[in-house]
C-alpha cells in the first residue's frame, strides 16, 4: 500500500508519519528531511522529484510533505491520501512553538537535517502567512484531479482521530 500525508504546516504530518511507519513497518520518506538539504534551485527541485520516484518503486511505502509542485507524482501513486487539518490558529501557533522548540533543541524535529538553520526574518513571517493563507479548497482539487479512481481520501482532524486510524493497523 502506497501512503501519502499531507496537510498545513503545523498539523502533526511529521509526528503522525513516525508513528505510522511504526506500526505500518513501511519505508517513510520525510521530504524536510530532503528538501532542506538543498539550495532550493530549479535543478534542486529535479533532484527532489527523482528522489521521490525512486522510493515510490517499493511496493509499500509512506512519503510525507506537501511541497505541491511536486505533490501531483504523489497523489498520482497513493492508495491512501491522508489529509491532516487544524484550525490555522493551531497550526500558526504550532508552527512558532516547534521552531523555538528546534532553537533550544534541534533533536526536537528528527527529520530536520542537522544542517537546517530557521531564522525569525522576514521569510519566516513570510511562512507564517503562508500558514494562515492556507488554500483547502485549492488542496482539494489538485487531490481530486490527481487521484487513483480507486484511492482513499482520509481526513483526520484531532489527536483521537489519528489515534483511531494508526490502531486500524493492529497495534
Amino acid at each position: 500500500m502506497c501512503l501519502i500525508i499531507i496537510g498545513n504546516s503545523g498539523t502533526g504530518k511529521s509526528t503522525f508519519s513516525t508513528k505510522l511507519k511504526t506500526v505500518s513497518n513501511y519505508p517513510l520518506l520525510q521530504l524536510d528531511s530532503l528538501w532542506h538539504t538543498t539550495d532550493y534551485s530549479k535543478k534542486a527541485k529535479e533532484w527532489l522529484i527523482d528522489e521521490q520516484l525512486s522510493f515510490m518503486k517499493q511496493k509499500n511505502w509512506i512519503i510525507e510533505g506537501n511541497y505541491q509542485g511536486t505533490l501531483p507524482i504523489r497523489i498520482a501513486q497513493a492508495d491512501e491520501i491522508i489529509w491532516l487539518k487544524t484550525t490555522k490558529l493551531t497550526a500558526v501557533s504550532r508552527v512558532i512553538k516547534r521552531s523555538i522548540q528546534f532553537r533550544i533543541n534541534k533533536q526536537s524535529r528528527p527529520e530536520m537535517p542537522s544542517t537546517f538553520h530557521e531564522k525569525f526574518d522576514r521569510d519566516y513571517w513570510e511562512f507564517l502567512k503562508f500558514i494562515w493563507s492556507y488554500n483547502e479548497k485549492e488542496m482539494a482539487q489538485l487531490i481530486l484531479a490527481n487521484k487513483k479512481p480507486h484511492a482513499k481520501i482520509i481526513q483526520l482532524k484531532n489527536s483521537k482521530e489519528k489515534q483511531n486510524y494508526l490502531q486500524k493497523w493492529g497495534k
